[in-house]
Parts: structure tokens; C-alpha cells; sequence
């Protein structure tokens, strides 16, 4: 009787742990859990970003303090950005408080003291607002919100804009006021 038990308790205890191994126990509830959370997959500080048009040539040129991408979004996070569109005869700088940049959409969201800076001309152009969207892949910068436009002693102002780099066509949205000095 004793080894009846025995066996009975030994073969019962074998399917026990033969089920505790091959069973998946609801492990999809962990795994949902896990996606869920937010965390940083990507963290970099001080870094730099270079990107290649094409043909192999730069197209335009990121720095920033830091860098944080989480694993939920497509998006990057850049604290104080600095881009530089690196086009030949109209290049540009700007810079930010904070960017989203979106490498499946080629763009970059740039938001809170948006500054774009004309480089290597005199009287350069200084375009200044609060959020701004540059498609890269297109040189299109546009914003629907205020924008103070600075050339020379020339100042214009306007609701929303939108800049070609391309063909280096400004158009100025809506509310547009300001006064153009020609220059010399």
C-alpha cells in the first residue's frame, strides 16, 4: 500500500512539473506589461548627427545637449538642437529649446524660442517663433504660428509661414505687417 502511494505521489508530482515547463503560465500579460512601459531605449549627451543627401553629400548637420528616444514613439527628443541645412548657396542654422525629430517622416519639430538663421549672407535673414516643422527630405520650414521676420533694418510680421529652401521661396501665411528698407 506504503509503494502504491509512493508511485501515486511520484507520478502525480512528474505531470506537475512536466505542465510547470512546458506550460506558458500567461507570460502575455508580462509581455504586455513590458510594452507598456515607457522607457529610453536611445540616450546620448553632447552629440552629433549628420545626415547624406542622395548622392552622399551632407544635407544638413545636427548638435544637441542631449538626446532621448523612447521605446514607444517614433520619435527622438533633442534638447537644445542646433541644425544646420547644409544646401550650397543657402544654408541656414536654427535652433531651439527642444526638437522631435522623426526619421519615417523626415521631419523635425522644433518648439520654444525657434530661431533660423541665414549663413553666408550680409544682411543675413533671422526668422524668430515659438514652433516650427522642417520636412528634410523636402527644405520646407513651416509654422502656423507668429513669426517676426528680421533683414537688415527691414522687419516684417506674420501668422505662419512658409519657407522653400529649394527655391528659396517665403510665403507669409496671414496678419502680415512690418516695413521693408531696401539695401545698397
Amino acid at each position: 500500500m506504503k509503494r502504491s502511494i509512493s508511485l501515486t505521489l511520484f507520478i502525480f508530482m512528474c505531470i506537475i512539473v512536466i505542465w510547470t515547463i512546458t506550460s506558458d503560465h500567461g507570460d502575455d500579460g508580462e509581455k504586455d506589461l513590458v510594452k507598456s512601459k515607457r522607457y529610453i531605449e536611445l540616450f546620448m549627451n553632447e552629440f552629433e548627427l549628420i545626415s547624406m543627401d542622395k548622392e552622399g553629400k551632407p544635407s544638413y548637420q545636427m548638435t544637441g545637449t542631449q538626446l532621448k528616444r523612447y521605446n514607444n514613439s517614433d520619435d527622438t527628443e533633442v534638447t537644445k538642437p542646433v541644425l544646420h541645412i547644409l544646401q550650397p548657396d543657402r544654408q541656414w542654422l536654427i535652433q531651439a529649446d527642444t526638437a522631435f525629430f522623426n526619421s519615417k517622416n523626415n521631419t523635425i519639430r522644433l518648439k520654444d524660442n525657434v530661431l533660423m538663421q541665414q549663413q553666408n549672407v550680409t544682411p543675413a535673414v533671422n526668422l524668430r517663433t515659438q514652433t516650427m516643422l522642417v520636412n528634410t527630405e523636402t527644405q520646407i520650414a513651416q509654422t502656423k504660428a507668429h513669426v517676426n521676420i528680421i533683414k537688415g533694418n527691414s522687419t516684417l510680421n506674420s501668422d505662419g509661414m512658409i519657407y522653400n529652401n529649394v527655391t528659396s521661396e517665403l510665403k507669409l501665411l496671414s496678419r502680415v505687417n512690418g516695413f521693408y528698407e531696401p539695401y545698397e
